[in-house]
Order: C-alpha cells, then structure tokens, then sequence
C-alpha cells in the first residue's frame, strides 16, 4: 500500500505557504495536476497557465509555482526516507 499526499494536505500545506484562499490553490493545484513538474516546456506552461487562471503576473507565477514543487519534492523526500510512515 503506497501513502500518498492528499490533495486537500496539498491544497492545505499550499494556502499556508501562499496565504490564498482555498479556492484558489484548488486552481493551483487543477493547473499542476495537468502537467508534469519536471521539465523547462512544462515549467513554461504552468506559468503561463497559472498566469492566465489567477490574472497574475509571471514572477508571481513563478513563485507559486517554486513553493509547490518545494512541497512536492518534500514530500517525496520524507517518503523516500520514511517508506514505512511516520
């Protein structure tokens, strides 16, 4: 059995970091389950798209988009050190 973030942690741990409402990291989180994190192209068109969803400029893009992958990849690094749960 693989324990996995759930989305509403992520939309949680999200509106912590960010301090938007809860509306709008499920926008956040919509446009990043579409694409795949890794990746210049894709880094691109999350920007662009979050840009266009939220009517933000692209640094503020950009910076939601860093404070997501740093949750995701925390994540994922606690599992990798922690297989079994906490």
């Amino acid at each position: 059995m693989v324990k996995m973030m759930n989305k509403r942690k992520f939309i949680k741990k999200l509106q912590n970091e960010t301090s938007f409402s809860e509306e709008k990291c499920t926008l956040i989180n919509d446009v990043l389950e579409k694409y795949f994190l890794i990746g210049k192209n894709n880094k691109n068109k999350v920007i662009s798209e979050l840009c266009e969803k939220l009517s933000i400029e692209e640094s503020d893009a950009e910076k939601i988009y860093n404070i997501s992958s740093k949750i995701i990849l925390k994540e994922v690094k606690n599992k990798i050190i922690h297989p079994f749960g906490r």
